[in-house]
C-alpha cells in the first residue's frame, strides 16, 4: 500500500507535464545532406571497424563526413572525426595545416561520430577518421587530398 501512495503522489507531481519516452534514433538519421560521394571502411589490421560516409550538396557547396561504427556498435568508445576544406595554398602534404575550413566531432560515441561540415565549394578536401579498436588500440584512416571540385 505504501508504494501505491508513493505512485500517486509522484504522479499527481508530475500531472500534465508527463512525456513519453522517446528513443534514439539510428545513425542513418543523422546523416549528412546531398548526396553520397565516397563510403571509406575504417581498419586496424584486417578488421573494420567504422565506415566513414563523405557527401557533397552542390546547392549549399558544403562537404560534409559521418563516421558510423561497425564493430561494438551501442558500446561508447572513442571516436575522432576530423574534416578539413583546403586553403588556397595548399599541398598535398599539408592541406589539414593550412586549411579554409574545418569540421570536427570526438569523444566517447556508441554509434557514430558527426555529421560535420565544411563549406568546400571549388576546394578541396582531407578527412581523418579514428575508431578506438580492442584492447584501446586504433582504427584510423587519414585521406589523401582528394574530391576537388
Amino acid at each position: 500500500m505504501k508504494f501505491a501512495k508513493i505512485g500517486i503522489a509522484v504522479a499527481a507531481l508530475v500531472g500534465a507535464s508527463v512525456v513519453p519516452l522517446t528513443f534514439a534514433e539510428p545513425a542513418s538519421a543523422a546523416s549528412c545532406g546531398g548526396s553520397l560521394i565516397d563510403s571509406i571502411a575504417v581498419k586496424n589490421g584486417s578488421t573494420t571497424y567504422g565506415t566513414l560516409k563523405l557527401y557533397y550538396s552542390s546547392s549549399t557547396g558544403n562537404n560534409c563526413a559521418q563516421l558510423d561504427r561497425v564493430v561494438n556498435y551501442g558500446t561508447k568508445k572513442g571516436m575522432i572525426l576530423s574534416l578539413y576544406a583546403c586553403g588556397q595554398g595548399w599541398s598535398a602534404t599539408k592541406c589539414h595545416i593550412d586549411f579554409y575550413d574545418i569540421g570536427q566531432d570526438s569523444g566517447q560515441f556508441g554509434q557514430y561520430a558527426g555529421p560535420v561540415s565544411v563549406r568546400g565549394k571549388g576546394r578541396c578536401i582531407q578527412v581523418g577518421a579514428s575508431v578506438q579498436a580492442a584492447n584501446n588500440t586504433w582504427a584510423n584512416y587519414n585521406s589523401p587530398v582528394f574530391h576537388c571540385g
